[in-house]
């Protein structure tokens, strides 16, 4: 079953991006009607690819589909978010409030919330029920950190438009920041039930349960539908390579984030995410490089700076590795697994008054965290400190996390032999 997965993973990403070109490709004999050419230029536009999709709506001149398929045309320049040419296909719609709605969101591609305010006022004044105003009123005021304002805008969107994934992508991430995540996922879900075809929907939940439940399981295929509708899309391919790294496909991983990173080299967590994708794959020499390129890029990456201190780890430089360690801990200092890995080493390397600090601090944060204590207790024997360390080892057998059951009770029973030498 595991060669499986992994043959699957390592084949899936040129396989999706055949499969969505098999997909376009049905579409197309039809583009040479009006209707048709909509239905390929909003295929294109999910599928990534802007430039045909704008060249495919923009040569629409049927009157009576004219003015929606400028509005496609627009939806294609504000999905890749590219303002000026979103401004200049905004206008190019017939004066009205979808004008204003669409010249609104383009303001919102420059974050210029102002702006696309003085457009949404204008649109109210013409109509106060349309959808998509209230869609792009809510993108504004959430913005705005006007959460309350953006909620109801979202809900009444959602009302208006029921076959629409973005009014409840907004809900759920609304949710999210304001850490509802059961809230937030059943916005996300709901997403995915009005549209399963849109791949915007598939990601934001795959993401959701990657980051915010750590089920790496359950967001693996819709992340690879996300990246089967829009094979060329950095971001899902990361959110991909993120998954199949927690459930051990390292070699599918790595084939995702250098797919990403050939796209987009600067795409948000593609490095670490590839110098993760290696350390699952024993490849510590070649892991290095892409951490340090992803601390280059975002210098308070505390994920970067464990995966560097690893690689030093694993390659015997633990002077080295210590000083990592304490890079991750100063960008996530509330990290307490970073802390505790910080710990591990600084016992090995026997410095043990490093080691009882850096527990010491997961302890004060966490007090039933079982590891660390099994740490502590460790520390407190090596020191002499008998009481303490019965203490701390009893502890943690009834504390929080994976420990070592058998090999605890076996050291709380030596504590009762003769006094070993002391480690300072």
């Amino acid at each position: 079953m595991k060669t499986c997965l992994l043959v699957a993973a390592l084949t899936l990403v040129p396989a999706v991006a055949a499969a969505q070109e098999s997909s376009l490709a049905a579409l197309r004999p039809g583009a040479s009607t009006p209707s048709g050419a909509i239905a390929l230029g909003r295929a294109l536009r999910r599928a990534g690819h802007f430039d045909e999709a704008a060249r495919v709506l923009n040569a629409i001149r049927d009157p009576s589909l004219r003015a929606e398929a400028r509005w496609e045309a627009a939806r294609v320049r504000i999905d890749q978010g590219a303002y000026r040419p979103a401004q200049a296909a905004c206008n190019a719609i017939p004066a009205g409030q979808r004008r204003r709605v669409c010249l609104a969101r383009a303001y919102l591609v420059w974050q210029r919330v102002a702006l696309a305010e003085r457009e949404l006022n204008a649109a109210r004044s013409m109509s106060a029920g349309d959808g998509e105003l209230q869609l792009a009123t809510g993108d504004a005021r959430r913005m705005a950190a006007d959460l309350s304002a953006a909620e109801s805008a979202y809900r009444e969107a959602a009302q208006a438009m029921p076959d629409r994934p973005e009014p409840h992508l907004g809900l759920g991430a609304l949710a999210e920041v304001a850490q509802r995540l059961d809230e937030s996922e059943a916005a996300y879900r709901r997403a995915v039930a009005a549209d399963p075809t849109d791949p915007q929907s598939a990601l934001a939940l795959g993401q959701f349960l990657l980051r915010r439940r750590g089920n790496a399981a359950a967001a693996l295929p819709l992340l690879q539908r996300a990246t089967a509708d829009r094979p060329q899309w950095p971001e899902a391919l990361t959110a991909l390579g993120q998954a199949l790294v927690a459930t051990g496909e390292g070699a599918g991983a790595r084939a995702a984030f250098e797919s990403a990173l050939r796209i987009s080299p600067t795409q948000t967590g593609a490095q670490a995410g590839l110098g993760r994708a290696l350390l699952a794959l024993q490849l510590w020499a070649e892991a290095e490089a892409p951490f340090r390129r992803a601390i280059a890029q975002v210098g308070t990456d505390a994920s970067a700076y464990a995966g560097l201190a690893e690689v030093y780890e694993h390659t015997q430089r633990e002077p080295e590795a210590m000083q990592a360690w304490d890079g991750a801990i100063d960008r996530a200092p509330g990290d307490t697994a970073i802390r505790l890995r910080a710990a591990e080493l600084a016992h090995r390397t026997q410095q043990n008054a490093l080691a009882r600090a850096y527990v010491d601090r997961v302890l004060t944060d966490a007090p039933r965290h079982a590891p660390a204590l099994v740490l502590r207790g460790i520390i407190a024997s090596e020191e002499g400190d008998r009481n303490a360390a019965r203490a701390a080892l009893t502890a943690a057998l009834s504390g929080e996390g994976a420990i070592d059951r058998a090999a605890v009770e076996q050291r709380l029973r030596e504590l009762d032999q003769p006094s070993r030498p002391r480690r300072r």
